[in-house]
């Protein structure tokens, strides 16, 4: 146990100049949503903060292997898997669906699932799995996972799910802080 405790001081000095403040490169990994609506804000003030720190950013929605790529962070939705890597929760994210007006004006507003079934829904292909990811709703009191059915199958860029909905090709499952932009323009 001490050894580990020598090791986390000695990492600690690494990272440190003498004067105590921090410094050297961080290899971070987060997806694309976290990375263009979370992440500027929360980086600017860091780096004004810490002027001595550099930080290498890859924003894509590929699962990396923080050991053999050499991360030192990621950033990742879900459960992390036995690794012997630590995780810390950073917090629940509320999720919506949209689609553009002049889709719903053309196709309707869905008032159920059963008729949600029956709209062009974009759902996204996760990286991870291969599979497609879910869509989290509230029926009935109750929170379930369903899989919406789809014409076109989005995968890589999550991004292009929202993108695709604004242009009128359909309804997307997203982030509201993702939305909330395009949402107050109406």
């Amino acid at each position: 146990m001490r050894h580990a405790f020598g090791l986390i001081a000695d990492a600690e000095r690494a990272i440190q100049g003498q004067d105590g403040e921090l410094r050297g490169k961080v290899r971070l990994s987060v997806p694309t949503t976290y990375g263009h609506y979370r992440l500027p804000a929360l980086l600017q003030p860091f780096m004004a903060r810490h002027p001595q720190v550099s930080i290498e950013l890859s924003i894509s929605n590929r699962n990396v292997d923080l050991v053999a790529e050499g991360y030192d962070m990621a950033i990742r939705l879900g459960e992390l898997a036995d690794s012997g890597l630590a995780a810390k929760r950073l917090g629940d994210e509320a999720v919506c669906l949209v689609a553009s007006p002049d889709y719903l004006k053309r196709a309707g507003t869905p008032q159920n699932l059963e008729q949600l079934g029956r709209h062009a829904c974009l759902p996204f292909i996760m990286p991870s799995s291969g599979r497609q990811a879910p869509w989290l709703l509230h029926v009935d009191g109750q929170d379930i996972d369903w899989l919406a059915p789809a014409r076109m199958l989005v995968s890589d860029d999550v991004l292009g799910v929202v993108s695709l909905a604004q242009q009128g090709l359909g309804i997307c499952q997203t982030y509201h802080f993702v939305a909330q932009e395009r949402l107050n323009s109406g």
